[in-house]
């Protein structure tokens, strides 16, 4: 039984101030607002840690120093009483390791005490987790001395910062989604980062304006000016929950669309506790920006949006041939069961072939997509009709169908899939291994719309287990395996041209690295992926939640599955396919079969 890990951040921060818990409005498929994981901890007391006792050991400075670097004061007042006026002055923690348990600390010399910890992960000063896929040994030297009589830590390293055992975080700190404008299409795409209740606004803001990780760029629209910042260290939030954000006057020399973008980004990272409206200064005077009104509160107020899934319209197959649509909503008989939705406003479904599987569908099932038994061909229904792509790849993946919204009635509306190339020499956009990522433009008749390669050079030597595109259609998760059969979880934005067309993917971030032999991935909800593996406290193959940047949850044993299924509505949204021809819904903390259902389809994802 391997360990979990959990992983736990903490974000420093300049001020004092409070805030709550809260969202934006959660109605329809599409909608403006707040991550649902945008809550904040209850308060709870801070630690009274106490000065160094006089008389104390080497050992016992260390540690107690080691200890008190969990206190919420961003300045770590009662840590520095350990360190001498030199060290205290040069001491700057930046970085967190966050460990397994106590550190192990031993005089080690003349007036040298090192500690060794098992890490688990290192968290920066933007409230980012680096996660290795095994705890690793960390050890440092601190240099003793007396002041006064007593012991006193006189030098540590340079890049030193903070070691935080897991269980005094737990409680205290949480994930909070940021959002930054797509480069394409007025879209805000989600980043989660973590931090304490203790100046939660101010720390938003301050990330908001900071700008997006490396792996989101060039999926996101181009950074703000040079030295955009927040023009004071706080952002006060008044008793009629008013949060005003005061600028630095770099801002300024934003263009009309980042403008716009800016407001939509804060006024949905912010919109949480008692913050109920959001305005943006420079000055004293309120930034301007195309089309803003007088007193906005959501993204769509400024013509972005957040999108999620739709838990309730999904298609079943019940049998090698028939595709039936149904209500998740209305739940009766067997356990799990569904209920046939009424034919209102939906188009009728093809009758597929036993030989088609791996289904997909658009998102108002027009479209299906599906891969014949041999995995190299490609079928595609439009209105009913069956169009056959070969020849351009083989082992394909299930694929996955996205739609990008580009304001006003303008959208791009695409089929993603993978595999390995049939003709990898002469293919410029294929990696060594032949593994290629396609995507089709699905506005396009059937006859017309060709795969086009993506380029992902990143990829390298390894092969495409899996493939899902988010909800919101600018970033695409991959299981990858390599030639030692290792799986990794990479999740990378797609990078567009000036008419929203995919062109490339970014250089990609890792998710839940602890997991092994992943099988298959699913959006639970835009910040969370369903992910079919072996987690970090099991032996088998188990359906597993993997929120991003936060510890993997087991959902439980779901016997012969070999596929995910979710809308990205949600936990109740996610579905387990099987290979005894079955699919699994969870109720409670076991799955049960959704009665007569053989395979499971969400469209639009």
């Amino acid at each position: 039984m391997r360990r979990r890990i959990q992983l736990l951040f903490i974000s420093f921060v300049t001020t004092l101030l409070l805030a709550g818990c809260g969202g934006l409005p959660s109605s329809g498929p599409v909608r403006a607002g707040g991550a649902i994981d945008n809550q904040v901890p209850a308060a709870a007391g801070n630690i009274d840690y106490p000065p160094p006792q006089p008389g104390a050991s080497q050992k016992d400075i260390v540690n107690a120093f080691l200890d008190a670097g969990a206190e919420r004061n961003s300045d770590f007042p009662a840590a520095r009483k350990y360190l001498t006026p030199e060290a205290s002055a040069s001491w700057k923690p930046r970085t967190v390791s966050v460990s397994e348990g106590q550190p192990d600390t031993q005089v080690t010399g003349n007036q040298v005490v090192t500690a060794t910890v098992k890490r688990v992960a290192t968290l920066d000063d933007t409230g980012h987790l680096s996660q290795g896929s095994q705890p690793a040994t960390d050890s440092v030297r601190f240099s003793m001395a007396k002041v006064g009589g007593e012991w006193r830590i006189s030098a540590l390293p340079k890049d030193f910062g903070l070691w935080m055992r897991q269980d005094l975080f737990e409680g205290n700190y949480q994930p909070q989604t940021v959002y930054y404008p797509a480069a394409r299409g007025n879209t805000l795409v989600p980043d989660v980062q973590w931090y304490p209740a203790t100046g939660l606004v101010s720390s938003l803001a301050a990330a908001v304006l900071r700008g997006p990780s490396e792996w989101m760029q060039g999926m996101t629209m181009a950074a703000l000016p040079s030295g955009s910042a927040l023009g004071v260290s706080s952002v006060p939030v008044d008793n009629n929950g008013l949060a005003t954000v005061d600028l630095s006057e770099r801002v300024l020399g934003a263009t009309p669309a980042q403008r716009t973008a800016l407001w939509a980004s804060m006024l949905a990272t912010l919109r949480l506790g008692d913050v109920r409206r959001v305005v943006l200064e420079v000055g004293g005077a309120r930034l301007q920006a195309p089309g803003l009104p007088q007193e906005p509160t959501t993204p769509g107020d400024v013509g972005y949006q957040v999108v999620t899934g739709d838990s309730t319209a999904m298609i079943v197959r019940s049998s090698a041939s028939q595709l039936t649509w149904y209500d998740t909503n209305d739940v009766g008989g067997a356990p799990g069961r569904p209920q046939q939705r009424a034919a209102n406003g939906r188009v009728k479904l093809p009758t597929i072939n036993r030989n088609w599987y791996r289904l997909a569908a658009s998102g108002d099932g027009t479209q299906i997509a599906a891969v014949d038994g041999s995995n190299s061909q490609l079928g595609r229904w439009v209105d009913g009709k069956l169009t056959q792509l070969r020849g351009f790849g083989e082992k394909l993946v299930r694929p996955s169908f996205s739609s990008v919204h580009l304001g006003g009635s303008q959208s791009v509306d695409e089929l993603w899939i993978a595999g390995q190339s049939a003709s990898s020499a002469g293919t410029r956009r294929s990696n060594r291994s032949g593994a290629t990522v396609w995507v089709i433009d699905t506005s396009l008749a059937a006859a017309n719309a060709q795969p086009q390669p993506i380029d992902a050079p990143w990829i390298g030597d390894r092969s495409v287990v899996a493939l899902k595109v988010a909800p919101e259609g600018q970033r695409v998760a991959l299981v990858l395996k390599d030639a030692e059969d290792h799986t990794t979880i990479s999740l990378a934005g797609i990078v567009r041209d000036s008419k929203g067309a995919a062109r490339s993917l970014t250089k990609p971030t890792t998710v839940a690295p602890a997991v092994d032999d992943v099988r298959d991935v699913a959006w639970i909800d835009y910040v969370t992926l369903g992910v079919l593996g072996v987690g970090p406290t099991t032996d088998a193959v188990h359906p597993l939640s993997a929120p991003l940047g936060q510890f993997v949850t087991d959902l439980g044993a779901a016997p012969g599955a070999n596929g995910l299924v979710s809308s990205g509505a949600g936990s109740s949204s996610l579905y387990v396919t099987t290979d005894r021809n079955t699919v699994l819904t969870r109720v409670g903390a076991a799955w049960q079969p959704v009665d007569g259902a053989i395979d499971l389809i969400a469209p639009g994802s």
